[in-house]
């Protein structure tokens, strides 16, 4: 074979292998550009980044990358075409992308230098993964989701007792820690039974909702308000001193006595408290026996005639 037929044969590889290239070019599903890699200047897109984004073929061909509107608020930067001239390779896997009719797509960018021939090019290659970005929010949002409500108590949206008990053991070793003290107030209300024989169940667990948010809007945001079980609420006070406990279950028994709480826009009449109030460390160094000594306390408020505040031994 001559050197003439050696030269159009190469000339015909060569022509059917750009066929091809433009070929999957055009029909890729996932958006392509690519760069100058001296200058930055997109030189090609195909059709599928143009639908991606809205933006015509004349408004990225010789723009910068950064100069594309998808582009300017994003990573896609001068400093990031920097670092990929002097990389060769980067990759972002969850990158937003505005579109030019102002929607935001959320893309795993990746980029690679190499050779075409003598010219050095950039290699962009866009794939859409908002639903799948969608699809893992929604995922994450239903895990959150079951884990709240694994901690919560349904009717009062308290924290329930097994994420009390957990909690306490945390902030007691924090404490500890800490030299600090801890306070826990521990409550039942005196007359539920009495509401229930005359109200009905339902006017009992209206009185234990609004009791809820008494105290989910009566205490600190580092304050830890639980159902404790039935008609019993356990509040855990780090870095609270035995004086600011003692006050603060005070103030929370009048705060009650001195609310109308109401079923079916009847009054129910005056609720009362009993409460018992412990402190860590003169009262216990362990979950346990500070609840132990809450509870002692409280037993001995509803002996002395209810409605009142017992500090522990």
């Amino acid at each position: 074979m001559n050197l003439g037929n050696k030269k159009s044969l190469l000339e015909l590889s060569l022509r059917d292998s750009e066929i091809r290239y433009r070929r999957l070019f055009e029909a890729a599903q996932d958006g392509i550009l690519i760069l100058d890699a001296e200058t930055g200047a997109i030189t090609d897109v195909n059709p599928f980044m143009v639908n991606m984004l809205g933006y015509s073929r004349a408004e990225f061909i010789q723009k910068k990358l950064w100069e594309v509107g998808a582009f300017k608020d994003v990573e896609a930067s001068k400093d990031a075409f920097q670092a990929l001239q002097k990389d060769e390779y980067i990759r972002y896997q969850d990158l937003p992308l505005k579109a030019k009719d102002g929607r935001l797509v959320q893309v795993e960018f990746v980029s690679n230098v190499y050779w075409a021939g003598s010219v050095k090019v950039i290699q962009c290659n866009i794939r859409d993964i908002t639903e799948r970005k969608q699809a893992q929010d929604e995922l994450l949002k239903s895990e959150a989701s079951l884990r709240e409500q694994s901690v919560r108590d349904h009717l009062t949206g308290l924290f329930n007792r097994r994420y009390m008990e957990e909690t306490l053991k945390r902030e007691l070793l924090r404490a500890s820690r800490k030299g600090s003290s801890l306070g826990i107030i521990m409550l039942d209300v005196d007359n539920l039974k009495q509401c229930n024989d005359t109200w009905g169940h339902a006017a009992g667990d209206a009185v234990l909702r609004e009791l809820g948010n008494v105290l989910l809007g009566n205490f600190r945001g580092e304050d830890v308000p639980c159902r404790y079980g039935g008609d019993e609420f356990v509040i855990i006070l780090p870095d609270a001193s035995l004086a600011a406990t003692y006050e603060r279950a005070e103030s929370l028994g009048n705060y009650v006595r001195q609310s109308q709480f109401k079923f079916q826009e009847q009054t129910l009449g005056t609720i009362m408290l009993s409460v018992g109030v412990a402190i860590f460390p003169e009262h216990g160094l362990t979950s346990d026996v500070i609840l132990q000594a809450a509870d002692a306390a409280l037993y001995r408020a509803k002996r002395a005639g209810r409605g009142q505040v017992v500090l522990a031994d």
